[in-house]
């Protein structure tokens, strides 16, 4: 019996050892990748768990983490935070290899020692967080705007009764960084979210006040005193009131390195100013004209003139420049309108020279002729342009006493009269009529208007002549050609001569007479052949022509 004991005695330790040996074996030896006994990480039991059923429970305590809202207070006011949009994240993989070094250290014994501790000392392993700062950046820099809403505030220019004055920055509010940075980290790696206040701190502006100083000085120095701007042959000045230029002043804040305000005058308010102004600075286009030297007989061309107006695009640039100046400057223009005749046009109608010219003959000294020389210097120097119609009784006039004309002979109801009859005054002017018209005639322009005497005096071409009064008969004619025409007259004691100077296309025109009827043969630059006929039929003279009354 006592052999019986001892054996026992002997074999229970034994039996235990073994069994306790073998326990380890199976959870130590046998399975090193499962976690130990007792060991959790934060509340998640780890015991057992092979790698990657520990893995799936961290990931699972994280999607909690994440799911759960976190609260704040920012500036008095709740705010909620999504963990996602912070980059809330667990490292699964190393939490679980934390778990799995616990209590193998490395050494037999040591291990040994840590399995035998493990049946009554639990380990608890931590499950760190991280966040991710640029997304919580992202969150505060809205909360920034939408909750404390404290931004600082930059300064201005101001305008006081067209004076600049200043308005200096002022410090704003927005949530402290480092801290709020910390305390959001915080909250996220537990679930016990209670709301945390998330401090500020002083927004501090980037304008400072002697930036703001600077600014006004500018201001005033573009506003301080109107601006004149003046063109050359205008008394008036186009002005821009004080008024006028504090209501355009502008001022920006420029976020730049460094950063200023920018003060200009706002460009399409002066423009508008400028309009409201420029049409009294406008000045008209003055077409080409040609005068005609007597002496040298010659058309000279009195060069064109473009019309004028203001140049208003550039009036900023120049508002400005005088601002800063001495307040005066030379208005900005640029050409408008073009004139109808150029310059270019008026050469291009040349070369100018003689066209036609006709001469005709009367005694000296008598009252006609006195007519005769008053009628020929009242259309001398006349010009005809392209396309217009000159009038001899337009052009002179009535003949009447008070402008020297004399009575003299003339055909009144078809008999030669002299002179008690207002018709009278004036008589003889016939003769520069039928001077005036043969000038027409072989410069080859076109014949509008012209009559015949109803008798025929010996010292006029047959037919080819012209008789004159008022207001008809008159003579007239189109200049039908691409230059324009100038009258030149001139008379002695015993002539009358009507002479056209210009360019009529190199036209060239002789007179053909058969019985009643003349004919004009025009021959054109390019040989071709027109004629135009008058015919004609006079009457018998009924009473003899004194020596005294002649037409």
């Amino acid at each position: 019996m006592r052999r019986i004991l001892i054996s026992i005695a002997i074999a229970v330790p034994i039996v235990i050892v073994l069994i306790v040996a073998g326990v380890y074996a199976y959870e130590e030896a046998l399975h090193p990748d499962r976690i130990g006994r007792n060991i959790a990480a934060a509340d998640v039991d780890l015991s057992g768990l092979s790698t990657e059923e520990a893995v799936a429970a961290i990931a699972e305590y994280e999607a909690r983490l994440i799911a759960a809202p976190a609260p704040f207070l920012v500036d008095g006011e709740g705010v909620v935070l999504d963990p996602a949009d912070a980059g809330l994240a667990v490292d699964e993989q190393a939490v679980v290899d934390d778990a799995l070094r616990q209590r193998r250290r490395g050494g037999f014994f040591y291990d040994v020692r840590g399995w035998f501790e493990s049946w009554w000392s639990p380990v608890v392993v931590a499950i760190p967080t991280t966040v991710d700062e640029k997304m919580i950046e992202i969150v505060l820099v809205d909360w920034d705007r939408s909750v404390v809403d404290q931004p600082a505030y930059e300064g201005a220019v101001l305008v006081e009764n067209t004076v600049a004055v200043p308005e200096y920055p002022r410090p704003g509010a927005l949530l402290d960084r480092p801290p709020a940075f910390a305390t959001i980290s915080a909250s996220l790696a537990t679930f016990d979210r209670l709301p945390m206040v998330l401090p500020l701190t002083d927004l501090a502006p980037i304008i400072t006040n002697a930036d703001v100083d600077d600014a006004v000085a500018r201001a005033n120095d573009l506003i301080g005193d109107p601006v004149l701007l003046w063109r050359e042959g205008f008394a008036g000045r186009l002005a821009f009131t004080r008024d006028g230029l504090a209501s355009a002043l502008r001022s920006e804040l420029v976020v730049n390195s460094p950063p200023a305000f920018i003060v200009e005058l706002d460009e399409e308010e002066l423009r508008d100013i400028a309009r409201r102004q420029a049409e009294r600075f406008a000045s008209e286009p003055v077409d080409a004209s040609f005068t005609f030297n007597k002496d040298t007989q010659t058309i000279a061309i009195i060069p064109s003139i473009d019309g004028v107006i203001v140049d208003v695009d550039a009036i900023p640039g120049v508002v400005v420049d005088a601002a800063l100046d001495t307040g005066s400057a030379q208005m900005p223009t640029m050409v408008g309108t073009t004139p109808e005749l150029t310059t270019e046009m008026a050469e291009a109608m040349g070369p100018f020279g003689e066209v036609s010219t006709f001469t005709t003959y009367h005694p000296c000294c008598r009252s006609r002729v006195t007519n005769i020389q008053l009628l020929a210097d009242a259309i001398d120097g006349s010009i005809v342009m392209p396309g217009d119609t000159f009038s001899v009784n337009d052009t002179a006039g009535k003949r009447t006493l008070e402008k020297g004309y004399k009575r003299a002979g003339a055909i009144i109801n078809g008999e030669l009269s002299c002179c008690d009859s207002p018709i009278n005054i004036g008589g003889g002017t016939s003769q520069f009529a039928t001077t005036f018209y043969n000038a027409i005639f072989f410069g080859c322009y076109e014949d509008v208007e012209h009559r015949p005497h109803s008798m025929y005096f010996s010292r006029y071409p047959y037919i080819r002549e012209a008789t004159l009064g008022f207001p008809s008969p008159d003579v007239k004619f189109r200049n039908d050609s691409d230059a324009p025409v100038f009258i030149d007259t001139s008379h002695t004691g015993g002539s009358i001569t009507v002479t056209f100077y210009g360019n009529n296309g190199g036209r060239t025109c002789t007179s053909e007479r058969s019985g009643n009827t003349v004919t004009r043969v025009m021959t054109h630059p390019d040989d071709t052949v027109t004629t135009e006929s008058w015919s004609w039929t006079y009457k018998p003279i009924k009473k003899a022509e004194p020596a005294t009354t002649t037409t």
